[in-house]
């Protein structure tokens, strides 16, 4: 019974590090493709409305195909919970690393997007009450020194920094970490789920999104979508969107958000691949080094036994 009990708990572990990884691998285009999108013109505030509209319509559809009529009746506390969310990971969040991307470069943006791990390890105990195990600290901190080699090696990489992009960044750090904790107590204690969590944050987000910039900038900035954009806001909609985050959701529910930030990290190492691809700028040296360190610390955070059943994942 010990060994089936065991057993449960590693495989939830897995399942946990696969779903992250996904995640990982969806984002990496996040970057280089809100960069292309925004040196044309169109607003990220834009894609976000759009991509908030795609997911709500998506998800919306396959929840009532699924669940019935009734899909959306909820309790007002957690409907309260989720408007705290929707503004987390959709406006603060997710907007404000696409916009940090515009006035960055994509090296910046992802070093100090990936300061994350550390400020979400620092919240953890506060929140979930699950403190960070030792080597996951130290592989967030070997995350900042692969970042710092990897785009400041060649010197002058934080020198010439934009200040709303730092400001964005920033608020977009802060963001994604409180509403990585938040999730994940939830999740973990069985208090939401992540595809309902996917449909409401969305929902309450891009209404939040639209009328903002309705009243603010208006939406003239759509003129400049032509036939490229418009696919590639396809990606940031349903890949970047709909399926990262339903992706770390799903992860939250088996490990615990410390690691599942780590794993997200591996987000540069796809990022770089793809910006050589989409933008043609092949990495450094330095980049590639920092990667390697990165992926190390990583992969150093994700092994060994884990013991603590409420710690590591559900047994199946």
């Amino acid at each position: 019974m010990e060994e089936k009990k065991n057993t449960g708990v590693k495989s939830g572990f897995a399942r946990g590090v696969l779903l992250a990884l996904g995640t990982a691998v969806l984002w990496g285009g996040t970057s280089p493709i809100s960069k292309y999108i925004g040196s044309h013109g169109v607003s990220m505030v834009s894609v976000m409305c759009y991509r908030a509209l795609v997911v709500v319509l998506l998800v919306g559809a396959w929840l009532r195909y699924t669940r019935g009529r009734d899909w959306y009746r909820i309790s007002r506390p957690l409907l309260n919970t989720y408007m705290l969310l929707g503004l987390l990971t959709v406006v603060i969040n997710a907007c404000g690393f696409m916009i940090s991307c515009v006035y960055l470069t994509v090296p910046q943006a992802l070093m100090l997007h990936y300061t994350f791990p550390l400020a979400t390890m620092a919240g953890s105990l506060f929140i979930t009450g699950e403190p960070p195990l030792l080597k996951e600290i130290a592989a967030g901190v070997a995350v900042l020194a692969g970042l710092y080699i990897g785009f400041t090696g060649e010197g002058g990489g934080l020198v010439s920094v934009s200040v709303p992009g730092l400001l964005w960044g920033v608020a977009s750090v802060a963001a994604l970490a409180a509403q990585t904790l938040i999730s994940r107590r939830m999740l973990r204690d069985g208090k939401s789920d992540p595809v309902l969590q996917l449909f409401f944050i969305h929902l309450f987000g891009g209404i939040i999104l639209a009328a903002a910039k309705t009243i603010f900038s208006g939406w003239e900035d759509l003129k400049a979508v032509d036939g490229l954009i418009f696919v590639l806001m396809q990606y940031a909609a349903i890949a970047s969107g709909l399926g990262a985050f339903w992706l770390m959701f799903s992860a939250l529910k088996y490990i615990g958000a410390p690691l599942v930030s780590l794993i997200c990290t591996l987000e540069l190492v796809f990022a770089l691949i793809i910006t050589a691809l989409v933008l043609r700028q092949p990495p450094t040296l330095f980049e590639l080094a920092g990667c390697a360190i990165i992926t190390a610390a990583v992969a150093f955070a994700a092994s060994g036994k884990k013991t603590p059943e409420a710690r590591d994942g559900k047994a199946d």
